[in-house]
């Protein structure tokens, strides 16, 4: 697992820094109409401060612990229990500590359907390498929010 997890982080840093743009990090919780999800996104920035990256979503651990899998596969077909794709945003605002961009996530949910997510993020930087985050968003026409913490380097 560790491996999993260490060498796209390594392997975005090393080209961030040939590169020269900024690597972002982020771990975020995307509460939905259906149910919290958590999600890791690893992408670059460059100096207009244009984010783009991948990212994977899942179900929240708690959800998994609550429900068997008989009953995970029993869902509907638009429940998402996972999601995964590329994402970019473009900002909007830009201050020194605060940004406010638009994000477009797009990708697979559940392995088989092409999901588009917009929303709308604003991240505030109170120490160099540090960002917290607060968005809202759209899923299937309904309204989510979303919380997160990043490192850049």
């Amino acid at each position: 697992m560790k491996k999993q997890l260490l060498l796209p982080l390594l392997f975005a840093v090393v080209l961030g820094t040939a590169s020269a743009q900024n690597v972002i990090v982020r771990t975020y919780v995307e509460k939905t109409h259906m149910s919290p999800k958590t999600g890791t996104a690893i992408g670059f920035e460059n100096k207009y401060q244009w984010e783009y990256g991948a990212f994977f979503q899942e179900a929240s651990l708690m959800e998994s612990f609550m429900m068997s899998e008989e009953e995970l596969e029993s869902l509907p077909h638009q429940y998402e229990k996972d999601f995964a794709g590329i994402y970019f945003a473009v900002p909007i605002v830009a201050r020194e500590q605060f940004v406010v961009k638009a994000n477009v996530r797009t990708g697979m949910s559940n392995g088989e359907n092409f999901v588009i997510t917009p929303s709308v993020l604003a991240d505030y930087k109170p120490i160099k390498h540090f960002r917290l985050g607060l968005g809202v968003g759209s899923r299937a026409f309904r309204p989510t929010l979303q919380a997160s913490v990043a490192l850049s380097f």
